[in-house]
C-alpha cells in the first residue's frame, strides 16, 4: 500500500452513508434520513420525497485528501439546508425536470411509510408510463434532487400536467443532438445527466436519431436511451442485449418495456417477431422476480406487525435450458392465507393426511382466473399480487385444464 492509498482509504458504500447522515446531523439537518442500500441514495425528510443521490459524493469523496473530505460532504448537503420546494410555482419552474420512475420504486416507499405508520403513495403525483414504469417532475437543484408530490401541486395551483409542460420546455433547453451508433442499427443518446431517460419524452429528438420514421425505443436505466429501426429484428434483439446489460451493471433500472412513438407520446409496443418478443417477455420476468423478490421482506415485516397471517408466495422463475425462455411459477396451497404474484403458472397444492404428502396440479394464469378468479382479491401495489384464502371447489379444481413446465 502506498502513502497516496493510505490517507485515501475507501470505505464501504454502507459506511459512507453513515458518514454522510452524521455529517448532515452535525451541521444541524434534522430532518429524518433513511439510507436505500439498492438505490445507494439517502431518503430524506418524513415524506420521503428529497432524494441525494451518493455515487458522485462517494467517487469525490475517495478521491480527495483526507484534509479535503469535509468540503465534498459539504457540498453534497448543501441541498439539505434549504426548507424543501419553495411554495411557489415561479420560483421552482426552471428547476423542474420531468423523471422517469419505475413502479416499483414508488411501491417500495409506499410500504416503507406503511412500516413507519405514516402513510404515503406517489399515484396523485404521477402519471403513467408503459406498464412498469411511472413519470413525475424532479425539482432539481445543483447538490440534490426531490421528487415532486401532490401537496406541490395544490400550493402551486397547478395541475400535474401544467407542470410537466414546464418540466418538458426545461429539458429541451438543456438537450442537444447527441447520440452514439452501437452497432447492428441499436443508436443511444449520450447526455449522461441523470435525464437520459425522460428524453423519450421528446419527440422532435426521437425522429431525428436517424433510426426511420418508425423507431422502437427503449429507457431500461435512468441513463439510457435506446432506439432501433423496427424493420429490423436483428436489431431489436440487439438493444434487447444492450438494455440487459445496462439494467445489470448500471442499476437505476426504469423499464424494461419496449416503445413506440403515436401521436406525438411514447407507448407500449409488443414486437411481432416471435424471437424478438420471447427475449423480450425474458427481461420483463427477471425484472418482475426483483421487484416481487424486494418487497418480500418488506410485505412480511408489515404483516407481523399488524399481526395479519398472510404468506407471501414466492416468484419463483424457472429456465428451459432448450430454449432460454424464462417461466414465472408461484404456489397456492390450500388453508394457507396467501398474497399471491401474478405468474404465467400457479401451482395449486393440497396437502394430505401425512406430513410431507401432497397432491398438486399446476394451471395457467388464464385457467386460474376461470377457475377462481372470485376467489381472488386484488390488493393495492405494483407488481400485481391477490390475497387467496378459500380454495376453490375440488370438482372446479378438476376440470380446469393441467399446464405442463
Amino acid at each position: 500500500m502506498g502513502f497516496f492509498d493510505l490517507f485515501k482509504s475507501k470505505p464501504s458504500t454502507h459506511k459512507f452513508a453513515q458518514i454522510v447522515i452524521k455529517y448532515a446531523r452535525n451541521q444541524g439537518i434534522a430532518q429524518t434520513m433513511h439510507f436505500d442500500e439498492a438505490e445507494f441514495r439517502l431518503v430524506v425528510g418524513e415524506n420521503g420525497s428529497h432524494i441525494l443521490n451518493l455515487h458522485n459524493a462517494y467517487r469525490d469523496y475517495c478521491a480527495a485528501t483526507k484534509s479535503q473530505r469535509d468540503h465534498v460532504l459539504l457540498k453534497y448537503t448543501a441541498g439539505l439546508q434549504v426548507n424543501g420546494i419553495p411554495d411557489d410555482f415561479a420560483s421552482a419552474s426552471k428547476h423542474l425536470m420531468p423523471s422517469l420512475k419505475p413502479c416499483g420504486q414508488g411501491e417500495y416507499l409506499r410500504l416503507t411509510s406503511l412500516m413507519q405508520d405514516k402513510p404515503m403513495s406517489y399515484q396523485q403525483a404521477a402519471l403513467p408510463f408503459g406498464d412498469d414504469a411511472m413519470l413525475m417532475l424532479a425539482y432539481d437543484t445543483e447538490h440534490s434532487m426531490a421528487l415532486v408530490n401532490q401537496s406541490n401541486y395544490e400550493s402551486w395551483n397547478i395541475s400535474l400536467e401544467d407542470a410537466l409542460k414546464v418540466a418538458l420546455d426545461n429539458l429541451r433547453d438543456r438537450t442537444e443532438d447527441k447520440f452514439v451508433n452501437l452497432g447492428e442499427g441499436v443508436v443511444a443518446g449520450v447526455w449522461e445527466d441523470a435525464y437520459d431517460s425522460s428524453r423519450i419524452l421528446l419527440p422532435d429528438l426521437i425522429y431525428r436519431a436517424g433510426c426511420g420514421s418508425d423507431p422502437v425505443l427503449m429507457v431500461p436505466t435512468r441513463g439510457r436511451l435506446l432506439l432501433c429501426n423496427a424493420n429490423s429484428s436483428t436489431s431489436q434483439l440487439a438493444m434487447l442485449e444492450h438494455a440487459q446489460s445496462c439494467m445489470e451493471q448500471e442499476g437505476r433500472v426504469v423499464s424494461a418495456g419496449m416503445y413506440k412513438l403515436r401521436d406525438g407520446k411514447a407507448v407500449s409496443y409488443l414486437p411481432e417477431n416471435a424471437d424478438v418478443l420471447d427475449r423480450l417477455k425474458n427481461l420483463q420476468t427477471a425484472q418482475r422476480a426483483e421487484d416481487y423478490g424486494s418487497q418480500k421482506e418488506l410485505l412480511e415485516a408489515l404483516h407481523d406487525k399488524t399481526g395479519e397471517d398472510i404468506f407471501v408466495a414466492s416468484y419463483t422463475v424457472l429456465k428451459n435450458n432448450d430454449t432460454d425462455k424464462l417461466t414465472s411459477l408461484s404456489t397456492w396451497t390450500q388453508g394457507v392465507v396467501s398474497l399471491l404474484p401474478k405468474t404465467d403458472l400457479v401451482a395449486m397444492v393440497i396437502p394430505g393426511s401425512q406430513e410431507g404428502e401432497y397432491t398438486s396440479k399446476i394451471l395457467s394464469w388464464d385457467d386460474l382466473c376461470s377457475t377462481a378468479g372470485e376467489l381472488m382479491q386484488k390488493k393495492e401495489g405494483y407488481p400485481e399480487r391477490y390475497l387467496v384464502s378459500e380454495f376453490p371447489a375440488q370438482d372446479k379444481l378438476d376440470a380446469a385444464t393441467e399446464s405442463t413446465l
